[in-house]
């Protein structure tokens, strides 16, 4: 089945995309901060029949099990039949239900950070096929149907995902990841997910690049956009616009996320304090180290480092 129709994004999209946001997003998190990837039993008629509209910054993946179920996907009316798989892109305004003359629905369901997929790496991968995901500059979902071309590939692979998630064996994670990107593979070749916009060319990754090795290196130090800028010989506003076109962030928020990063590193393999962290990865405040570590991660350093030496 083809994808659905999109129009190019405009600045009003944009603004309504944000209030949408606001009122129906999801507060859950799904998996958590080293595992952004969870695997859902969606059975009705149970304790609900439908469930309501939101959405969420995850990539949702629908296999249908048994049954059927009516998919409200941005505005537009799609009904799921026993095989059917339907994967809807983050940010999309999504519910669903059961008819009255629907008997059951019994579906797996998949909530994929696009962390799993490499969500804030700088490579060509990430700018021409990940952060339109995110940022909608894509099509809102595609549904495969029983049949179609890449069908049987597809449902391999989310069959494998969730045997590997489930079981749990050596490795697990890096399997999880490799399939992953087999699946999105698919459904780019396959056409059901469709780029909409320009993406950035290899110049402008290489310049973004050029900025992100030197975070990499110099990330305790103190960084600063001027200087930033001056190391790839662009004013400030032309790396801030260059830099989100092709991570998806501001310059000081990935330096953020990147201090953030490697002091989660240090705590899984050093017996450092958290001060002493916070100071080595370029926070000069512990009190604000520690709320944007507990904004990043939903936990504090203390319980992250709890949490990580209980699961080794």
């Amino acid at each position: 089945m083809k994808p659905n129709q999109k129009q190019m994004p405009n600045q009003k999209d944009s603004d309504n995309t944000d209030q949408e946001r606001v009122l129906y997003e999801e507060k859950k998190r799904h998996g958590d901060a080293l595992l952004p990837f969870a695997v859902y039993g969606t059975m009705m008629p149970t304790l609900f029949s439908s469930f309501p509209l939101h959405c969420h910054a995850e990539i949702e993946v629908v296999l249908a099990d048994c049954g059927s179920c009516h998919y409200n996907l941005a505005g537009n009316e799609e009904t799921l039949h026993m095989g059917d798989i339907l994967a809807i892109m983050p940010w999309v305004l999504h519910s669903f239900r059961l008819d009255r003359e629907d008997k059951y629905f019994l579906g797996s369901t998949y909530l994929i950070s696009t962390d799993m997929l490499g969500g804030h790496a700088v490579d060509i991968c990430t700018s021409r096929y990940l952060n339109p995901l995110l940022h909608r500059a894509c099509n809102d979902y595609c549904v495969i149907r029983v049949g179609d071309p890449h069908y049987e590939a597809c449902r391999r692979i989310i069959i494998e995902l969730f045997d590997t998630y489930a079981d749990r064996d050596d490795f697990f994670e890096l399997k999880l990841k490799s399939l992953l990107h087999g699946l999105f593979y698919r459904l780019l070749e396959g056409g059901y997910i469709r780029i909409l916009e320009e993406t950035p060319d290899g110049d402008d990754v290489r310049l973004v690049r050029q900025v992100v090795d030197y975070i990499s290196d110099h990330y305790a130090e103190n960084i600063t956009l001027g200087g930033l800028a001056q190391l790839v010989s662009l004013s400030e506003t032309g790396l801030s616009r260059l830099f989100r076109s092709v991570t998806g962030l501001s310059c000081i928020d990935y330096v953020i996320e990147y201090r953030l990063t490697k002091a989660m590193g240090f705590l899984r393999t050093t017996d450092k304090s958290v001060s002493e962290i916070a100071c080595e990865t370029g926070f000069n405040n512990i009190s604000y180290f520690n709320r944007m570590f507990k904004r990043y991660f939903e936990l504090t350093p203390s319980q992250a480092r709890k949490k990580i030496r209980s699961s080794e």
